[in-house]
């Protein structure tokens, strides 16, 4: 019976454009065998909440940076609530200041990687919230 892969959805909020981070992350996460919908730059958190439903993801994962992050965060999980889906695990990544951390896990925000995070640190985030294995070969990733 073939095992049942991660589902994560990637994104970008607002205007910002930076997106090599989340673009290597999409592709490093692939090769771990994580099914990746990529959403890109300049989506709503309507745009992200519809696409969550509709992909059925266990996982939303968000880059920022720019120091914009604290409000698109907070709108986003408010509207994820809103629209019964507050259960799916919410990652950030990017440029996210330590002082920030504690604000937005109150916000709810389950994992929080910023610069130096590796990738064995969310690969383990991501089974300890879904309950799944990853199923690609690590040895291609760094």
């Amino acid at each position: 019976m073939a095992q049942e892969k991660i589902r994560c959805l990637l994104a970008m909020l607002g205007t910002d454009v930076h997106s090599k981070g989340i673009r290597t992350l999409a592709q490093l996460l692939r090769d771990r065998g994580v099914e990746v919908v990529y959403l890109g730059e300049h989506n709503t958190a309507d745009g992200v909440i519809n696409a969550l439903i509709a992909e059925d993801a266990d996982v939303l994962g968000l880059s920022y940076s720019t120091a914009t992050y604290l409000h698109y965060t907070h709108d986003l999980l408010d509207k994820m609530r809103k629209a019964g889906v507050a259960d799916v695990p919410v990652m950030l990544g990017g440029l996210i200041h330590a002082d920030d951390e504690p604000a937005l896990r109150e916000m709810g925000v389950k994992g929080i990687f910023g610069p130096g995070s590796g990738m064995d640190q969310i690969a383990a985030f991501l089974q300890d919230v879904t309950g799944k294995s990853l199923t690609g070969d690590a040895s291609s990733s760094t």
